[in-house]
């Protein structure tokens, strides 16, 4: 099932499963109040004295409608868990997410590195793109931006330093350099060489407002990795680079990321395993309208220069998201193609994150 786009709103026709579930999104969205709800608090449970122990969580349920082969229905997207603290200038993090194949998502310790440094090592974040970074619960749609899930390295196992070069922390520049397996999530390294990242970052005020810029690079000699769109596997040079920006002046956003790929590949007598150069960037822009209420517009392009894989290379998202308090969130979200609106697909969710 496709929703068709009235002519003059850029928005799905409702069918009735859809209008309730709006409605009901709506109701309970309008009858708490901001203001009131922020004594729920929003950040992790401590445990005991001090910060040595502190839990969180995450839980986001999704209602999918009219999404080109997927049924329509209802499924637990996140169902996290994430412990954490700090003993003597030394912290740990270990998360969970029970709907994901790969349960364990983090794993690491950090220490204090000199004066303005600090150094992590375990499973975590790879420093790449502001929007991969940017904690699930707070990310401005149901799901990142198509470049950004294919290209960016996601999670791994490895090392990191970090250090703040100004001393500032209202107007930090940041630099990250770091060393990973080169493959996903707990998987071993498949070969003898490593990934390299590197990734500064700063911010300073604009006018009325205050930008962000930053950029990524990244290289690795792969051996049979998994690469989003990348069929086989790969094997071969690896060359990452990202930059983003993203401006914020009163109740106006503005952000957008460019992301491109070199993959250089050693089985040049494997057609589908021959050499590539992906591309792709989004443009997302905002307003809150009103207290805890925003909506957004994203533009999305992605070329993973394969003729073979078959994906959506240019589509646009619009969303709205209500923050009722610091811990519940109701979001919805159209998705559609740029050259056919009309045939898109509906996502609602409810969130608690703390």
């Amino acid at each position: 099932m496709r929703f068709r786009v009235a002519s003059r709103f850029f928005f799905p026709a409702l069918n009735p499963s859809l209008s309730v579930f709006i409605a009901l999104l709506l109701t309970l969205g309008s009858g708490l109040s901001p203001a009131a709800a922020q004594g729920l608090g929003g950040g992790p449970v401590t445990v005991g004295k001090g910060g040595a122990l502190q839990v969180g969580g995450l839980v986001q349920a999704d209602l999918r409608l009219g999404q080109e082969n997927a049924p329509d229905g209802f499924r637990a997207r996140s169902a996290r868990l994430r412990v954490g603290g700090e003993v003597k200038g030394l912290a740990y993090v270990v998360q969970t997410d029970f709907t994901s194949s790969d349960v364990l998502l983090d794993a690491y310790v950090q220490l204090p590195f000199a004066d303005r440094a600090r150094i992590q090592g375990g499973l975590f974040k790879t420093p790449y793109s502001s929007e991969l970074l940017a904690p699930r619960p707070r990310i401005r749609f149901a799901e990142r931006a198509p470049v950004v899930n294919a290209l960016a390295p996601a999670r791994q196992a490895g090392l990191k330093l970090v250090g703040n070069l100004t001393g500032s922390e209202s107007t930090p520049l940041t630099v990250t350099v770091g060393v990973f397996n080169g493959t996903r999530g707990l998987s071993p390294n498949d070969n003898d060489h490593f990934l390299y990242l590197g990734r500064v970052n700063g911010g300073f005020p604009l006018g009325p407002g205050q930008v962000d810029l930053g950029a990524s690079v990244g290289y690795s000699v792969d051996d049979g990795v998994t690469i989003p769109n990348t069929n086989p596997s790969f094997s071969g040079t690896r060359f990452l680079f990202q930059a983003d920006a993203e401006y914020e002046a009163g109740r106006w956003l503005l952000a957008s990321e460019v992301h491109a790929a070199s993959l250089d590949s050693d089985r040049p007598t494997i057609p589908s395993a021959g050499s590539r150069s992906p591309f792709g960037f989004y443009v997302t822009a905002g307003a809150e309208v009103a207290e805890g209420h925003q909506v957004l517009a994203r533009l999305d392009s992605y070329d993973p220069d394969a003729p073979t894989t078959r994906i959506q290379e240019e589509q646009i998202a619009l969303g709205y998201n209500y923050d009722i308090s610091t811990i519940f969130r109701v979001l919805v979200n159209y998705q559609a193609p740029t050259d056919e609106l009309t045939e898109g697909f509906v996502t609602g969710r409810l969130q608690v994150a703390f």
